[in-house]
This record gives C-alpha cells, structure tokens and sequence, in this order.
C-alpha cells in the first residue's frame, strides 16, 4: 500500500477514535508520522471536507461527512442481509435470476445476485453498475421517487438507445414512470440488452424512503411477455416482504391495473400508497 494512502487511514482512524479535536503534534507523535507529512495529509483530507480545522488553537477534527459514508456502507450491508432469503425463494420459485439494486447518483448498482439454475446464466454482477432510463430495477426505483429528487436526476440521463427498444428520449420516459407508479412494477422488453427480458418493483425502509427495487431477469425465450403477469404477484410479493424486514410499514392494497390484459387483472398487484 502506498504510504500516503495508508497515512490518510491511519490519520482518519486516529480521529475517529478520539474523544475531543486532536492537535497536529499529537497526532504526529501518536502516530509516528513526520509532522509535514501529517499537515499535507490533514489538508487534503480538509479539501474533500472530511476533516474541519478550529479557529482558535488549530485542532482537527473528523467532519459528519465520514458518517455519511459510513452510513451508505452500512444500510447496503442491512439491506443485502435482509433481502438475501427472498431473493433466493424468488429465484426458486421462479427459476429465474433475482437481483438487489441500489441507486448511486445517475446509475444504480447491483448488491446481491442469485442465480437460476438453468444452462444459460445472466452475465451481470454483483458490483455491476447499470442504466436507470433503459432497466427494470431504474424504472422501478425512479418511478417512486420524490419529485423533488426526479427531476434534476432526469436533467442528468442521456437516454442511450442501447437497443432498437430503448427508450431515448424523457417525455416518454416520464410517460412510462407514470404507468410503473399505477401497476407497482417496471417491465425491460429487451431494452438495455437484446434477448433478455427483465421485471422490477422497488422497496422501501422504515420511513418510506425508496430503499433499493428487486428484478427478475432472464433469456426471451423463458421470459416470455406472456409471463410477465404471472411474475408479477411473487415479485410484487417479494418486494413487499422485503420492505416489511427493513421496516415498512405502509399500506399495500390489491388493485388491478389499468389497460390490462384479461390474465394481468387477475394478478395480485401491491402498489405503495
């Protein structure tokens, strides 16, 4: 490890653990570090707003900046951990590939997998960035945010046409969001990669902020479009027991869906309230 980054840890680590604002000397000798070097590395950090500097007597001390970090790690962590069980019940029931995905800036980004057990795999990862404009899970999730939070993040998409059935332009795209929000699931009809098929619905925490959205995922040729509403119950399911773990505690109401088929009428539909 390179010495400046492990200087930058190693400084971070002293100042989490101390009780009060921590002299440049001090931290220095505790740590064993050149009080230049020291200094050049408290500036930096000070730059990215990880550590503020007193006035008066030139003392340091960690910003809630590091607790902000330290929360987005962790409610990835509990929300991994408390999806994870439903996740693979979706997956065996639908033999399909379930995934858990986050939002992170104009992207979102897979945090759990599990796989089906056909010959054929779906190649994404757990780790794995993808589109909002053009996927299940980004329709599910930007389809339940605030207002308030849509529409700069729209102002941010370049709607990519990544297939002949992307959707690249936003008037359209809020079109879609609007029907997403009545039927409670996102549908990606080859989209963002021709010969896959997709499902999502988004999950939310105890205070009804938008969490994450679960998807199905698989080939064309066993996700059929004639599926999709049979998929939707144990996916809409899925999603409400998920939220439920992460405490939710919003109302879910069966309704059918608007211009819909026959077979999609009759399916279980959960939409947040």
């Amino acid at each position: 490890m390179a010495d400046s980054v492990s200087r930058l840890f190693r400084i971070i680590e002293f100042m989490a653990e101390s009780s009060d604002w921590v002299s440049l000397r001090t931290m220095a000798r505790e740590l064993h570090i050149n009080t230049a070097s020291a200094y050049r590395a408290l500036n930096s950090l000070k730059e990215l707003g990880y550590v503020r500097q007193d006035t008066h007597d030139s003392r340091y001390q960690l910003t809630l900046k590091i607790a902000g970090v330290s929360a987005h790690v962790l409610e990835k962590v509990q929300v991994r951990q408390s999806a994870h069980p439903f996740l693979q019940h979706l997956t065996s029931v639908t033999n399909e590939t379930t995934h858990l995905a986050m939002l992170d800036g104009s992207e979102f980004v897979y945090i759990d997998k599990v796989d089906n057990t056909q010959a054929m795999r779906m190649r994404s990862r757990v780790g794995q960035r993808g589109q909002l404009h053009c996927t299940a899970a980004g329709k599910s999730m930007l389809a339940h945010l605030p207002e308030a939070e849509l529409a700069p993040l729209l102002r941010r998409l370049k709607f990519q046409p990544l297939t002949p059935n992307t959707i690249a332009d936003a008037k359209t795209y809020r079109e879609q969001l609007a029907a997403v929000r009545r039927q409670g699931y996102a549908v990606d009809d080859e989209e963002n990669e021709v010969g896959i098929r997709c499902i999502g619905a988004p999950i939310f925490d105890h205070a009804g902020r938008l969490s994450g959205a679960v998807s199905i995922s698989g080939w064309t040729i066993s996700m059929t479009r004639e599926r999709l509403p049979q998929l939707a119950p144990e996916l809409l399911e899925t999603s409400r027991r998920i939220s439920q773990e992460l405490g939710f505690r919003g109302e879910y109401q069966k309704e059918p869906p608007e211009s819909t088929s026959v077979r999609t009428r009759t399916a279980l539909k959960a939409r947040i309230r």
